[in-house]
């Protein structure tokens, strides 16, 4: 290998440059009637640059779980935010190895079932669509359906889904290799069957289907929890990243041989990732670390012009702690369909002929520092 080239420690190592090793692969694939572009500079690039991404999130994901707290970023439901790019980064792993970005041969990397099954595609591909999906059911649940997401009925399906990947899993693993994922020695790349190639995109696209079906029908939750906007610029990527990336499995099942192809089908699944992730996540996280105090009083203020408590008919007595509501949800803030994001809304009794809400006192108690208490007539919510 040349001395100067400028070498990541992974596999057999992977240059910036065309390595000699890489000329002779390409030799050996010729000899077998196979054309293939070498490993360069595009592929350690790729690998950089998108270990960087998966870096910058991961410590967003981290500085939003040490203010998970806070109402803006607990709304988000930020634990379930946080799995989805250490699911990306094992997705990363997993899809370096299995398009063929690093040499494989001699190393463990060879094992298409550990890299290529598991990483790329158990804990990987499948968990994070998932993760999205369940997101997008939390909203919908809580605003249409007026439960909580919490509970065991939650804790049930998450367990069969994990059950399901897991089983998944094992059946591939215990199925012949030629019949799942292989090794092609002359090429030095992993290939995967046709069958598991469309069991896999079944239930990705399954995943996917019920993000934008659910998507639409929350798209018209009012004020903070509104997220519209961003879901349909996410779908959108969505969409297109995971037709092209259909088209191009099926069309061109080798196309890790192909430099431009493989570099494709990575960069856009990570990209669309990330994209997601920062859409929904980098206006709380700006404003928590630079604007904090401000953006939670008009993020709040929203809430209450919004009339979120006549919409989700909350009310409370005398003796409500708005402490208390921030209780066991971890997702939106919310512990029962009459709670949201930690506000205490109190209403009139049915004897009185109006709902009014008076001055807004902070309470560091309450998850959004705010309670309300009744008065005798509307006026204006004002923080001081």
């Amino acid at each position: 290998m040349d001395h100067s080239a400028c070498v990541l420690a992974m596999g057999n190592g992977l240059s910036f440059r065309v390595t000699e090793r890489e000329r002779e692969r390409v030799a050996a694939a010729a000899l077998a009637g196979l054309r293939l572009d070498p490993r360069g500079a595009a592929d350690a690039a790729l690998v950089v640059a998108l270990a960087a991404v998966y870096g910058v999130t991961l410590a967003a994901a981290i500085y939003a779980l040490c203010n998970r707290n806070y109402p803006p970023i607990r709304c988000k439901a930020p634990v379930l935010m946080a799995c989805i790019p250490v699911a990306g980064t094992v997705w990363l792993a997993g899809d370096t190895q299995a398009n063929g970005h690093v040499p494989l041969r001699g190393t463990a990397l060879e094992n298409c079932k550990a890299f290529g099954l598991w990483m790329r595609i158990v804990f990987g591909a499948l968990t994070v669509s998932a993760l999205w999906a369940a997101r997008v059911y939390g909203i919908y649940r809580v605003f249409a359906l007026k439960r909580p997401f919490d509970g065991r009925g939650l804790r049930v399906a998450a367990g069969a889904y994990l059950a399901g990947l897991l089983v998944f899993g094992a059946v591939v693993q215990a199925t012949a290799a030629h019949k799942t994922l292989f090794y092609l020695d002359e090429a030095d790349i992993c290939a995967v069957s046709r069958g598991l190639l469309a069991a896999v995109f079944a239930v990705i696209w399954a995943n996917f289907a019920a993000v934008f079906v659910l998507s639409w029908l929350v798209r018209n939750v009012r004020s903070a929890f509104n997220e519209a906007r961003e879901m349909a610029v996410a779908c959108l990527v969505v969409l297109v990243v995971l037709v092209c990336e259909t088209v191009m499995h099926y069309a061109s099942p080798h196309y890790p041989l192909t430099a431009r192809c493989r570099l494709f089908v990575t960069y856009a699944c990570h990209i669309g990732t990330a994209v997601y992730w920062w859409l929904l996540m980098a206006e709380p996280l700006v404003n928590c670390a630079f604007r904090r105090e401000r953006y939670l009083a008009r993020w709040t203020a929203r809430l209450v012009s919004d009339g979120l408590e006549l919409q989700y008919d909350m009310s409370c007595d005398k003796g409500h702690d708005p402490s208390a509501v921030c209780g066991s949800s971890a997702f939106l803030g919310l512990s029962t369909q009459n709670d949201l994001a930690g506000l205490a809304h109190c209403a009139e009794k049915r004897s009185s002929s109006i709902v009014t809400l008076s001055r807004c006192a902070p309470d560091r108690s309450s998850p959004i520092g705010l309670h309300f208490a009744m008065a005798s007539r509307p006026k204006p919510c004002s923080f001081w």
